[in-house]
């Protein structure tokens, strides 16, 4: 009577963690380089989606968003103070969309060389208007008035809670975004690091356009772009 052997020796067994560990060792790098496209390509989509949106609210409410904000204890609407500042100064401002310590470090100019100033906007005024609901001043929610026939404009994140609503990249940052560009003009945008241009980037003809800075964050200087709408 012959004795059949079953199962693998250690010695195969060696040899086939082996054999899998190659496999993983060529092709990680290969998975890595394929996901990181796939964000970029995300985020990609993401800002160009943006840009439309921030269009699609001029066109419904006829004002940018961020532009007006609530009146507090009220529904009712006001200019954005600063925006309102520069209209008293005859300037009709671009408006920006990012962190201040990233507004601090753009500038814009325009077809004569001028320096342009962004009306600079936080991130939570812009995403505050696209909110379907308000519920910073009841328990319940209720239709937010800077979005008062309730349109999703954008798939956002904590719409439920107004003061932290938002609509962040593949990598948690929040994107930049400009709007109100005037469309005859070619803008330079220009991309500062400690008083230094680390990026520059020719705008034309768009009125608005979003972009994200990337995997690398603040720190990067190769920022995923929209094409701009125009």
């Amino acid at each position: 009577m012959s004795n059949k052997r079953t199962g693998f020796t250690v010695i195969e067994l060696l040899m086939v963690i082996g054999v899998l560990s190659i496999l993983l060792a060529i092709s990680l790098p290969t998975i890595k380089t394929v996901h990181a496209a796939i964000l970029r390509k995300r985020a990609e989509s993401e800002a160009s989606m943006l840009a439309q949106a921030v269009i699609h609210y001029k066109s419904e409410y006829g004002f940018w968003p961020g532009q007006l904000v609530v009146n507090t204890g009220t529904d009712t609407l006001r200019y954005h103070d600063d925006y309102t500042a520069a209209l008293q100064d005859g300037i009709l401002p671009l408006i920006i969309s990012a962190p201040k310590s990233i507004t601090d470090e753009l500038s814009f100019k325009s077809d004569n060389n001028e320096t342009v100033r962004p009306l600079a906007l936080n991130t939570n005024e812009l995403y505050r208007a696209f909110a379907r609901v308000d519920n910073t001043q009841s328990t319940t929610s209720k239709r937010n008035p800077l979005n008062p026939r309730g349109i999703r404009f954008l798939p956002l994140q904590r719409e439920e809670e107004i003061g932290k609503v938002c609509f962040p990249d593949p990598w948690g940052n929040n994107y930049v975004v400009f709007m109100g560009l005037n469309p005859k003009s070619t803008f330079t945008h220009e991309v500062r690091h400690n008083g230094a241009v680390v990026g520059r980037t020719m705008i034309s003809n768009v009125i608005a356009f979003a972009y994200s800075f990337g995997p690398e964050g603040k720190s990067s200087t190769n920022y995923i772009y929209n094409t701009g709408i125009r």
